[in-house]
């Protein structure tokens, strides 16, 4: 294979690669409902030490999962673990919203029961989805209690990411997202004085959190374009190093 051609060959599969990240889908790839009553997350002043949300028991959900073949599945019944730990305090971000940086934590799903995507059996105790993440905030208006409050972390700051049902990539995750109700007794600072005070958090609260992932994938077609593309450069090179032997 001549170098021009070669080198044409691999020009096309770069080009192929902005392509790919252009034609790309955002879809809602693990989305979770508490299945219990009470809360499933708990929220505590550590004092110097800082604060952390973290699930508490019981902690099972409803998980409705889609795959990047579009294969979809909802009610699948699974175990939620979060940890999230801080050591900021309460920034006033606009009017009664005031927010607390994370500083990282984790985040898990595991089913508890055999759940069937697409044409797939996955069996009780799959990894629905683990990962690592640092950044992210706890935002909430104070005062307030329901519907007010939210945990959101950008896909940026994941990492150690993995699932028995999603590949990495194609799939990039995007954001994470919790939203809290049932929040009791309700936001408010510790030891008080709405914002007034320096250096004060969150007072502690348990509450109910239901919440999703979201990602970007490729288009079959653009993923597909781009896989051939590579896969035409691995062509050529073995071509070479076969003409060379």
């Amino acid at each position: 294979m001549s170098t021009f051609l070669k080198t044409a060959i691999a020009a096309a599969a770069l080009a192929m690669m902005p392509m790919a990240a252009q034609a790309a889908t955002t879809v809602s790839i693990v989305s979770f409902t508490a299945n219990q009553s009470g809360p499933n997350l708990t929220y505590a002043d550590n004092g110097a030490a800082g604060w952390n949300l973290s699930t508490v028991t019981p902690k099972a959900v409803l998980v409705t999962l889609e795959d990047f073949s579009g294969n979809f599945v909802s009610g699948v019944a699974a175990d939620l673990s979060f940890t999230g730990t801080g050591t900021s305090f309460a920034v006033n971000t606009s009017g009664s919203l005031w927010s607390q940086a994370f500083a990282g934590g984790t985040v898990s799903f595991t089913s508890t029961s055999a759940f069937m995507l697409g044409s797939t059996v996955y069996a009780a105790g799959s990894n629905i989805l683990t990962l690592n993440f640092s950044g992210g905030e706890l935002s909430a208006n104070v005062p307030g209690t329901a519907g007010n409050a939210l945990v959101s972390i950008p896909g940026d700051g994941f990492s150690n990411v993995s699932s028995d049902f999603l590949s990495f990539p194609p799939i990039q995750l995007t954001d994470f997202s919790i939203s809290l109700a049932n929040v009791v007794p309700g936001f408010s600072f510790t030891p008080g004085g709405l914002g007034s005070q320096a250096e004060a958090r969150f007072q502690n609260f348990n509450a109910r959190g239901s919440g999703d992932f979201t990602a970007t994938v490729p288009e079959p077609s653009t993923w597909a374009m781009l896989l051939l593309g590579f896969g035409l450069v691995g062509f050529a090179r073995r071509r070479q190093v076969a003409a060379a032997a």
